[in-house]
């Protein structure tokens, strides 16, 4: 901000008019799981790539056999944890001790401790459950400042965490499952449905095929393919526009035998080369006759 100060102070003026907590995540009062964001539909469009293809009921049936698979490892993993907090909490709050053990704590009030942590200051509040480093106050999980308040004021630090990070919400968040698809036989369709005349879709074959190039997002740039006939840009040697004479890239330079002078061909392949002497050993040479004394 103190940048944007400098360089375009009425685009930070405006800023400061509209609110920080409304455009910086540090310093919005909202939680961080009450943020509408697309890493979750982009996460399932990479685990759906090989499923696209496929026919509609075909796709649905793997999608459903995917998440049918899902919630029986994470029902597995969640019957195989004995601790109060979940496999993930233990290992974050693992990590955090460390930073947790170099901090220093300043008092000045019951319920709110100034912490040093060698790099910053920053301020906890444990009525509010909120520390000014915004970690605590987004995730709902303890920072490394609060857990060294809690060791401090003889806390348990699960008393800092919320209670969606315990091993019972994980329970209760897959505890139904997903059921398998029973045989038309067995299963109790309604009149409605049963009744109903579901005419086929009629499929229109594009004039190209179907588009499968990849759509750039915002603010992407497109990578342009570059001729190797022409050397321009925007299209391929398939698709030149300039005929092949015209071509500018240098002839390609012919192999010559330094005997004869002559191109096309190597020492190998020479036919005027001369030829090669004959050596003959002497000891394994054959001589018909007596020997000579």
């Amino acid at each position: 901000m103190a940048e944007l100060k400098e360089t375009y102070r009425k685009v930070y003026d405006e800023l400061q008019g509209v609110g920080i907590k409304m455009f910086s995540r540090s310093h919005c009062l909202r939680k961080r799981y009450f943020f509408m964001i697309t890493n979750i539909v982009e996460s399932m469009n990479s685990c759906l790539v090989a499923f696209q293809k496929l026919p509609i009921t075909k796709m649905a049936e793997c999608i459903r056999d995917l998440l049918q698979r899902w919630f029986y490892d994470r029902q597995t993993n969640e019957r195989e944890m004995s601790t109060y907090l979940t496999a993930f909490t233990e290992g974050h709050i693992k990590d955090r001790t460390d930073t947790a053990q170099r901090c220093e704590i300043h008092l000045f009030h019951f319920n709110k401790f100034k912490v040093d942590d060698k790099w910053k200051a920053t301020t906890i509040n444990l009525d509010d459950r909120s520390c000014s480093c915004r970690k605590w106050d987004l995730d709902d999980l303890s920072c490394s400042h609060a857990m060294e308040v809690a060791r401090f004021k003889g806390m348990l630090i699960n008393s800092l965490v919320s209670d969606l990070y315990t091993t019972g919400f994980l329970k209760h968040a897959y505890e139904i499952g997903v059921n398998p698809i029973l045989d038309p036989k067995f299963q109790n369709i309604p009149d409605v449905i049963r009744n109903r005349i579901v005419l086929p879709w009629e499929k229109i074959n594009l004039p190209r095929g179907p588009k499968k190039l990849w759509i750039s997002s915002a603010g992407e740039k497109r990578k342009l393919h570059s001729c190797s006939k022409c050397g321009k840009k925007g299209h391929k040697k398939n698709t030149c526009p300039e005929p092949s004479s015209s071509t500018n890239k240098p002839a390609k330079k012919t192999r010559s035998y330094n005997i004869c002078k002559k191109d096309g061909h190597n020492r190998l392949r020479c036919l005027d080369k001369p030829p090669e002497p004959i050596l003959i050993d002497m000891d394994e040479q054959k001589v018909d006759g007596p020997p000579v004394i």
